[in-house]
């Protein structure tokens, strides 16, 4: 009798949990999958982000909308360009907002992927109470260069929406952020010192950013910085796999629940099709997310 009692608790429980945060896709809420560095070296690559969409496709249900946080490609050739939005045309995704990396802009500095993937290098969306904040890296070069005019741009729409929750996203992570490496050189973004300035006023709830390639299981890929008014940087892992296969394709989901703080945040290895189960977070953001 106590064994069965004890089984419809831990059934019970199981339940709640994963109804809590919209994983089944019953419950209101956003879903979006973050992604970065998918730039295939060779035809041969290309098979990581493949499997990663079928994966998505097969295993995830009601993803509302993919981020990309640059390095599309690994060089700019137009047949690749060509390769990843037909790619991406297979998913049931049907929005995708990219920012360019420092890939993206070897040999024409841009031209390709404005042509083929996004015009700007910098804009804003909005859902619902939420502002996301795309910044591309615009010159070429290991760190991403991000410039004044943008960077105006940037502060002004952080300054001025306060009563929002706000996301950014950037190729590099941002120096003094405690990401793993954002430190070196040719691994953050230059000039940070004008961001963090910004961040020790007003709060941004989120940094997404990726560039690094490490493992998601690697030490502060994930960090909050109490004296950067507690934004939450996330690092993301290369869609490509690294080391001979050493290095699985990872990417993450992030779930909203309606009119609360809560977000959970699940690391996804596209290489196996399952969850890093050690890998689950939940944050509180600032305010609720309000659904419309």
């Amino acid at each position: 009798m106590f064994k069965s009692i004890l089984s419809l608790f831990y059934i019970s429980f199981i339940f709640t949990l994963f109804n809590l945060y919209d994983v089944s896709g019953n419950q209101e809420g956003l879903r979006i999958w973050v992604l970065s560095d998918i730039q295939p070296r060779d035809k041969s690559d290309r098979i990581h982000f493949e499997k990663a969409i079928q994966d998505i496709n097969h295993n995830i249900k009601d993803i509302d909308l993919a981020i990309v946080a640059g390095d599309i490609v690994n060089r700019t050739k137009e047949d690749t360009f060509k390769w990843y939005i037909d790619v991406k045309h297979n998913s049931y995704i049907k929005e995708w907002y990219e920012i360019a990396g420092n890939h993206d802009l070897i040999a024409d500095r841009g031209v390709l992927y404005k042509e083929k993937v996004n015009k700007h290098f910098y804009y804003k969306i909005e859902i619902n109470n939420i502002l996301f904040l795309f910044m591309s890296d615009e010159k070429r070069g290991k760190s991403t260069f991000i410039s004044d005019d943008t960077f105006s741009w940037w502060k002004e729409l952080v300054t001025n929406n306060q009563d929002k929750i706000i996301f950014v996203i950037t190729h590099a992570p941002l120096n003094g952020s405690g990401i793993a490496f954002s430190s070196f050189q040719g691994r953050h973004i230059l000039d940070s010192r004008r961001f963090r300035k910004v961040l020790k006023q007003n709060i941004v709830d989120m940094w997404l950013s990726g560039h690094l390639h490490l493992p998601h299981s690697v030490t502060n890929n994930i960090t909050r910085n109490p004296e950067l008014n507690n934004t939450i940087f996330l690092n993301v892992s290369s869609i490509r796999q690294e080391l001979f296969g050493l290095k699985d394709s990872e990417s993450f989901i992030i779930y909203f629940k309606c009119n609360t703080k809560d977000i959970l945040v699940k690391s996804r290895n596209h290489t196996k099709n399952k969850y890093n189960e050690m890998l689950i977070y939940n944050f509180k953001l600032s305010k609720n997310y309000e659904c419309s």
